[in-house]
């Protein structure tokens, strides 16, 4: 409670400092600090046929989940559901300051009540606090931002929280971004560090396996861009380090051990806008990208004779695009997305752990069309239908390994209705 009065009383202050700018200045020559206070109000009622595979009381949606049958043959997961949310509700305040170090200085500090885990909700919890320092030919971002591998101009237009994952990322990071600018091309390099968004492993879902490989998330990418057009592609490095030490249970020892496992990502997306259309688009081709909503994650082996586990990579493909009118009081959208995983059908050591998302599916798909309504543009209302599938798979066990085989799709339908106020 006392975290949260702190946070509220921290933007109460800026919104007063806000209000204030406005008075009058006895030094027209001295340099202004600027506050710009924004955000929104979106109560949320969605409806779901079956019960699914989500997050933060089943608004942040993955993918339906698997059948359930009971000794009858029913499904019991084939259960519908409705509710209603104004979590998202969000608040934001843009901080100028003046120039230094021949840079424009800028800040922003945004909060909304999802929480940092499903127990936290309703709790106001950090989404960006950044400072920006930018000069002529280059930019440094320092603070929490979207991570990496979300491309923050190339967003599905959906309106629920899931923003189109499992295709599209969906996380932040604390990091530091530096970006050159060369006429239309622009060169960035980030290094990332988790909080909310978790790796997992051993010991569940902690900032420490990143912490304890002492190496930051890496990503480089290069983007050109032009009035309508934008096009990027960008590389991503982790690398974690699951266990500091191994028991053997059977010497009744303990070991030290620093195995780590790396992971490779690459992604290519874009924006093209054709008079009042914007169309979407981005493609990724990655091991172990579960801390950014999508399916994956990493195989950790059985103990070898050397006293160590070892690991593999669990891979992914996602394509998606949103198509979306961008102006007038109707705005029509759709989004389409795809994701494949890439080991399905491997073969897993039976005495394996796997830490991650999807493993025992071979596909998902959505199609999600939407309408919107902006009779002004601080009051909005939207309309969504997503259509979720995922072809889950059967396991089969030989005695020393398993694979998955294809099995059953199953699908579901959400409807979605939301009210915005802008301000």
């Amino acid at each position: 409670m006392i975290r949260q009065l702190s946070a509220l009383a921290i933007f109460s202050t800026l919104a007063v400092a806000a209000a204030a700018q406005d008075a009058p200045k006895t030094d027209v020559s001295e340099p202004q600090w600027t506050y710009k206070m924004s955000g929104f109000i979106d109560p949320q009622f969605y409806m779901d046929t079956r019960e699914v595979v989500s997050a933060r009381e089943e608004q942040m949606l993955f993918y339906p989940a698997p059948k359930k049958l009971d000794d009858e043959g029913n499904d019991i997961n084939a259960q519908p559901s409705n509710n209603a949310l104004a979590i998202t509700a969000r608040i934001g305040m843009k901080i100028s300051a003046p120039d230094a170090l021949n840079a424009k200085i800028s800040g922003y500090l945004e909060g909304d009540f999802t929480g940092a885990t499903d127990g936290g909700i309703n709790m106001l919890r950090l989404r960006h606090a950044y400072l920006n320092m930018r000069w002529q030919k280059s930019n440094l971002l320092l603070g929490q931002y979207w991570h990496p591998m979300v491309a923050h101009e190339v967003m599905p237009g959906t309106r629920p929280l899931n923003m189109g994952i499992p295709f599209h990322p969906y996380s932040r990071y604390v990091q530091a971004r530096y970006t050159q600018y060369f006429g239309g091309l622009e060169l960035s390099e980030i290094a990332a560090f988790q909080l909310d968004n978790k790796a997992t492993g051993p010991e569940g879902g902690s900032t420490k396996y990143l912490r304890n490989s002492c190496v930051p998330e890496l990503n480089a990418q290069l983007c050109y861009r032009t009035d309508n057009l934008l096009l990027g592609a960008m590389v991503n490095y982790v690398l974690l380090q699951p266990r500091t030490e191994v028991t053997v249970t059977n010497e009744y020892k303990t070991y030290k051990t620093d195995t780590k496992i790396g992971s490779t990502s690459v992604s290519v997306f874009g924006k093209v806008n054709v008079s009042e259309l914007s169309i979407r688009f981005q493609g990724i081709y990655g091991d172990n990208l579960f801390e950014q909503g999508l399916m994956g994650g990493y195989i950790e082996s059985s103990l070898q004779t050397d006293n160590k586990y070892k690991y593999s990579n669990l891979g992914t493909t996602t394509i998606w695009a949103d198509l979306g009118r961008t102006k007038g009081v109707c705005r029509p959208g759709l989004f389409v997305g795809y994701g494949r995983n890439n080991n399905f059908g491997d073969d897993v050591d039976a005495n394996a752990t796997v830490f991650g998302r999807g493993f025992d599916i071979e596909y998902v798909w959505r199609v999600q069309p939407r309408v919107g309504f902006y009779p002004t543009d601080y009051l909005n209302f939207f309309g969504e239908v997503e259509y979720t599938n995922a072809a889950y798979g059967k396991r089969v066990d030989d005695g020393e390994k398993y694979h998955y085989e294809s099995d059953y799709n199953v699908g579901n339908y959400r409807f979605i209705v939301a009210a915005v106020f802008n301000f």
